[in-house]
């Protein structure tokens, strides 16, 4: 890294409930690394790729990229990973000789948030429901197709559910939104990838009164840390998680990216980032 490119940050719209900058800039701090805070930068949609451009001439040589920007930028980069490729989405650019990199660390940041048990008993060769057709859903469907699971999306729209299928070229079954119920009873892993749940969102009903009793709920939302989704899934005696697992691993790849360290994960750091939720 030259000395005189320094910074790091991740842009977005909105960009307020991030909590990139206390992941990135505690590792920075535990590393002793000698560069500047890692911040959060709110760019506007139009005008997108000047204000990146001036983000880079103004020293910002890795950026995180989150919603609604990763399909955007994605065509923006001189060069991108063969993940990226396949996703059509970025979420880290890294700036060097004046070229820019994007590749997506999603998936990998969803796979090593899950613990092998989960992996072995609710991912490989099992029945896993995706629900939502973002961004997001892109990664961890093709995550979880890396993992050797079998795939069911549902979204309110099939127009953007078909075109994950052909975008992917992922084997994969397509249901109605309505039909999540119906579903759940052959499901060994739940992921919500949509902001359902949220503060100030709608929640996600789901009902597990028939569902098999090792069903794993994996909601991507992390704010609030429980949401009603996943304290429906403990009433059921469900295992779950949150958001949090895979936003602090995916950040762990844009991390080693640009300063060659893979970072020390920690309930330090957990404790943290569920204190500022």
């Amino acid at each position: 890294m030259s000395n005189n490119i320094n910074k790091t940050g991740v842009i977005g719209n909105p960009i307020e409930h991030s909590l990139s900058p206390e992941i990135h800039n505690y590792w920075i701090k535990q590393n002793q690394l000698k560069t500047e805070e890692y911040q959060k930068i709110k760019l506007d949609i139009d005008n997108l790729e000047s204000q990146v451009s001036e983000l880079i001439k103004n020293k910002f040589f890795g950026l995180n990229v989150t919603i609604p920007f990763k399909e955007e930028l994605y065509l923006f980069c001189d060069d991108v990973s063969g993940t990226a490729k396949k996703l059509k989405a970025i979420n880290t650019i890294t700036c060097n000789n004046g070229k820019i990199f994007g590749t997506n660390t999603d998936p990998d940041g969803f796979i090593n948030s899950l613990s092998n048990q989960i992996k072995n008993e609710n991912i490989t060769n099992k029945n896993a429901l995706v629900i939502g057709a973002g961004g997001s859903s892109r990664s961890i469907i093709y995550a979880l197709n890396k993992m050797g699971a079998h795939v069911t999306l549902v979204n309110r729209t099939f127009k953007k559910s078909e075109q994950i299928v052909r975008d992917l070229n992922i084997e994969m079954q397509i249901e109605s939104f309505e039909s999540i119920n119906k579903l759940v009873s052959g499901c060994d892993l739940i992921v919500n990838t949509t902001p359902l749940g949220m503060t100030g969102h709608k929640n996600i009903e789901i009902d597990f009164v028939n569902s098999k009793p090792n069903l794993h709920v994996y909601d991507l939302v992390y704010n609030p840390i429980e949401t009603k989704l996943l304290k429906d899934a403990k009433d059921n005696n469900k295992t779950c998680q949150n958001g949090l697992d895979m936003l602090v691993y995916q950040a762990a790849e844009s991390f080693k990216i640009w300063h060659g360290i893979y970072p020390n994960i920690n309930n330090d750091l957990f404790s943290i980032l569920r204190r500022d939720k």
